[in-house]
């Protein structure tokens, strides 16, 4: 669709005063939500792309500025999300403009997000003349090497009926858990970022429907599919984990260089193994359709992996492993 064509929709009046107050809201949400505020993010641009796309540039600007002011506490961090909110309003326009595929909007969103962490990092250090990540890192590691003597942690311990040998060892155990954190975090983001992208894609196209904008649909969920070849990501990913073990007996002197292997496949073991999360879940719902199983059933299914979450974090990947072979949902495949 081009803009000549867009020009000519009669469209209803934006009221900029409304978007200010929902990208505030927006905002509010993804900050002190937890959890669902990935769904606030991923809402925070959509009434600036609105704006951008109906050639309103200057209203989406003060659209995106003005309700990111209360960042303003933070002088780092502001700058970084009105440039984030204003780029992926410039990534919609140019989408229609040229009429670019879902896969090609979601991906640049995707890497606007990236961007924004590289950008705020690098603010930070300018800023305050420090390394961002070593200071970070620095701190985190204090924290949690205090973490026995966290006043929150002392009140929360008196109201358990555990003795000081066992609250001392299950602090012990969450302190090392805490510790593997920031080796994982690089795989976190980038599936935060995964989700949000894709959130923020459908989010788009529900609202921008309701003012006569098409942008290209997404394929029905029953129906998503991952060439066979990305199952490469997984495997190398458990070698890379698995190779520290040996080479810590073999020829034990490598440390930095075992930790960076260790990092690398936990990593891809996160980004490939929510690739096929998503792939199982969707592979699931196209068997439900198959085989027409009926409302009740549904619900108990997923009351049983709601309950055994845990256990459904290991299905559901294999389900969408399988299905690369199996194919239950008799998929066209090349």
């Amino acid at each position: 669709m081009s803009f000549d064509n867009l020009s000519k929709i009669k469209t209803k009046k934006l009221n900029l005063g409304l978007l200010i107050l929902f990208t505030f809201l927006a905002l509010v949400f993804s900050f002190f939500v937890p959890g669902l505020g990935l769904i606030g993010v991923a809402l925070l641009p959509i009434p600036t792309a609105l704006l951008m796309i109906m050639g309103r540039i200057r209203d989406g600007v003060i659209c995106a500025s003005a309700a990111c002011l209360v960042l303003l506490l933070d002088y780092t961090l502001a700058p970084v999300v009105i440039a984030l909110v204003i780029s992926i309003g410039f990534i919609y326009r140019s989408a229609i403009e040229n009429d670019r595929t879902y896969w090609q909007i979601v991906s640049k969103v995707f890497l606007a997000f990236c961007a924004a962490v590289i950008l705020y990092a690098g603010l930070y250090s300018a800023f305050y003349r420090i390394n961002f990540f070593t200071e970070t890192l620095s701190g985190y590691n204090t924290y949690i090497d205090g973490l026995a003597d966290d006043s929150f942690i002392n009140a929360y311990s008196s109201l358990m009926m555990l003795d000081r040998v066992q609250m001392g060892e299950t602090i012990a155990q969450t302190q090392d858990l805490l510790r593997f954190i920031p080796r994982i975090l690089p795989g976190i983001l980038v599936v935060s970022f995964a989700i949000i992208s894709g959130l923020n894609y459908v989010f788009s196209i529900r609202v921008f429907r309701r003012y006569q904008i098409e942008i290209k649909q997404m394929p029905v969920f029953i129906k998503w599919d991952l060439p066979w070849h990305y199952v490469w990501g997984i495997i190398i990913g458990l070698v890379l984990v698995l190779i520290p073990e040996m080479g810590g007996t073999v020829a034990g002197g490598m440390t930095a260089v075992n930790i960076a292997i260790d990092i690398i496949g936990y990593n891809l073991i996160i980004i490939f193994g929510m690739l096929y999360l998503v792939l199982g879940i969707s592979v699931l719902f196209g068997i439900f359709t198959r085989f027409k199983v009926g409302f009740i059933w549904k619900i108990l299914v997923f009351a049983f992996l709601w309950f055994f979450f845990g256990f459904a974090f290991i299905v559901f990947p294999l389900l969408g492993l399988i299905d690369i072979w199996a194919n239950f949902r008799r998929l066209k495949r090349k």
